[in-house]
């Protein structure tokens, strides 16, 4: 698949990139959009660190094509997004209060997993399908 990544000089090349398999709790989805948020600019020039490789985008919206094992909230052919907050930890103080993007191992997509400026984007089951 044709996917926006960071190169090792600053750059965004559109390259081909595999996808890994679904892991428990994720989803697959066929990419309709995805903006460009400043952050991207910040992750490309690695100002928060050398990301080279990763896909960059968490402002996208996309269809379901496939769940994977543990999905319950999202179906086939449900629109779901691509935001910054990817999954936290489910358990720690944060997690369980609602303020999830503070957890201490949060995953953010464009920064530390892949984000959403590809033609096919793995989501966490937590976002909500007919939300997006």
């Amino acid at each position: 698949m044709k996917a926006a990544v960071v190169t090792q000089d600053h750059q965004v090349n559109v390259t081909e990139k595999t996808l890994r398999p679904l892991k428990h709790g994720e989803a697959l989805l066929k990419m309709e959009c995805c903006g460009v948020c400043h952050t991207d600019l910040h992750v490309k020039n690695g100002d928060f660190g050398d990301k080279t490789g990763v896909i960059l985008g968490h402002e996208g919206i996309g269809i379901v094509k496939e769940v994977g094992p543990g999905v319950t909230s999202l179906k086939v052919g449900d629109r779901a997004s691509v935001a910054w907050f990817f999954e936290g930890c489910g358990h720690c103080e944060y997690c369980n209060t609602g303020n999830e993007t503070l957890c201490r191992d949060v995953k953010n997509a464009g920064y530390s997993v892949d984000g959403g400026m590809a033609e096919r984007v793995h989501c966490h089951r937590g976002l909500r399908g007919k939300s997006a």
